[in-house]
């Protein structure tokens, strides 16, 4: 059976392309950190990331808004934010088993045999994977258009993941990658607003990429929207006990925060933890560590690192059967 062995948890942003120099050293200490996270999972010997992160409305609008989608065929990501237009491995054999195993214990993933994936995908394989070598199950996790999945659910849809790796008739070692948060305020209108500054991209938003007549005019705006922001509110605090619960193990307190209160304290970005909580779902008991923590507002986010590695005690062994009720 196959073996989970690691993860990492981690922030993205696309300030990061755009603004690398503008964070200094604090971004300088998060981008070498992730550096040391993409030579610990070589070093570990991952044969296959399972990379968990969201869409920003590049591939999903409120025309079609699936809660979970898994890649089980080919994967390309769309080159924004000036990262590469990379063509992604991916571990068909093992996405393929995590999706029939999931409908059978009661979670029913979208599934494409053609997906697209952003920035919160990419990023993630250009700090840890950025030659390709490591193939990739992705999964993406609807933080963006309310209602969105509870934390609850992103957890239990963790754990049956966690089932689905442990069934895999494979020797092959799996990493999860969590991509995402922490604090940050995007500035995009909500779906009601009545403004009428907000009117273009709502009807895209509502619509989807084809009723986009001037395509490159709707990707300038939104960049320019972000990139006008030279400083970004930065919630400190709330972002330091979010780590402490994840460090601490306490995932009935994390499980039970609501929409509304990250949305409150964390921002309309800061949903994205919610990549976290399918992480933590597969690695419960395994030991965490803050590898980097930075509240880079001249990156419009909290920006952490977090390590998850395998127990002494479970190295090696795996459970015969991983049951969980749903």
């Amino acid at each position: 059976m196959a073996e989970i062995i690691a993860g990492v948890a981690m922030s993205h942003s696309p300030m990061i392309m755009t603004n690398e120099a503008g964070a200094g050293e604090k971004g300088q200490r998060f981008i070498q950190t992730a550096a040391e996270m993409k030579k610990w999972l070589e070093n570990v010997g991952a044969d296959v990331i399972v990379l968990v992160s969201d869409d920003h409305f590049n591939s999903y609008f409120y025309d079609h808004m699936p809660s979970f989608t898994i890649g089980i065929g080919e994967c390309e990501g769309w080159g924004d934010w000036q990262l590469p237009k990379y063509k992604i491995p991916v571990q068909q054999e093992l996405a393929k088993h995590i999706l029939h195993t999931s409908l059978e214990k009661n979670v029913d993933f979208a599934f494409t045999l053609k997906m697209k994936v952003d920035h919160g995908h990419t990023q993630g394989v250009y700090f840890l994977n950025p030659d390709l070598e490591i193939p990739v199950v992705p999964i993406a996790v609807n933080t963006s258009a309310p209602p969105l999945p509870t934390m609850d659910r992103c957890f239990q849809v963790g754990e049956v993941i966690r089932g689905a790796i442990e069934s895999w008739d494979s020797d092959k070692k799996v990493a999860i990658v969590a991509s995402g948060g922490l604090s940050h305020w995007v500035p995009i209108p909500k779906i009601e607003s009545e403004k009428p500054e907000d009117q273009f991209l709502i009807n895209v938003l509502k619509n989807g990429r084809q009723e986009i007549d001037q395509l490159d005019e709707y990707l300038k705006l939104r960049e320019t929207n972000v990139t006008r922001i030279k400083s970004g509110p930065v919630n400190e605090q709330i972002d330091r006990e979010f780590l402490r619960l994840v460090t601490e193990k306490d995932y009935s307190a994390l499980r039970s925060w609501s929409a509304e209160f990250i949305e409150e304290h964390l921002g309309n970005g800061g949903q994205e933890i919610r990549n976290w909580l399918v992480l933590l779902g597969v690695l419960q008991g395994f030991e965490t560590d803050v590898a980097c923590y930075e509240p880079i507002p001249e990156w419009v986010t909290g920006m952490a690192i977090v390590q998850f590695t395998q127990p002494v005690n479970q190295k090696s062994s795996k459970s015969s059967e991983y049951e969980v009720s749903i």
